[in-house]
């Protein structure tokens, strides 16, 4: 029987940005036909303008994140040596990428090439929270 015990913790806005821009795989929900979607994405936390962006091929992830006003976008992660699991999530509208600056400055902070698409997105936050769990005996 586990007798551990949990404790919720709320990340503030600091380290919710750290732990984005840690982080190089995401899901991105977004909304298909009336029903929920979800895509890995391999992205980058761009510190500059507080977006999470990623590479795209044109097609239903592309699509579903346009079309729709709103994208959820979540990242988490474990560091099993303290017992804690944590999780940010990000709320907001999608959009495209033009500015060639952008893009050069973005493709150069990806550590991680699978997933490369010609266009990019960027979520614009209206909601970032982030959670540790904690377990303790």
């Amino acid at each position: 029987m586990n007798n551990a015990k949990t404790m919720l913790v709320t990340i503030g806005p600091r380290r919710c940005a750290d732990l984005l821009a840690s982080a190089r795989l995401g899901r991105l929900a977004v909304i298909v036909a009336g029903r929920p979607e979800i895509f890995p994405v391999n992205h980058v936390y761009d510190r500059e303008a507080e977006t999470v962006t990623f590479p795209v091929h044109e097609g239903t992830k592309m699509n579903g994140a346009l079309e729709w006003p709103w994208v959820a976008f979540e990242v988490d992660g474990m560091d099993l040596e303290n017992n804690i699991g944590w999780s940010v999530a990000v709320v907001g509208a999608a959009e495209e990428i033009v500015d060639a600056e952008t893009l050069a400055r973005l493709s150069c902070e990806r550590d991680v090439r699978w997933g490369d698409g010609p266009r990019w997105l960027r979520i614009v936050p209206t909601k970032v929270t982030g959670r540790e769990i904690q377990a303790y005996l």
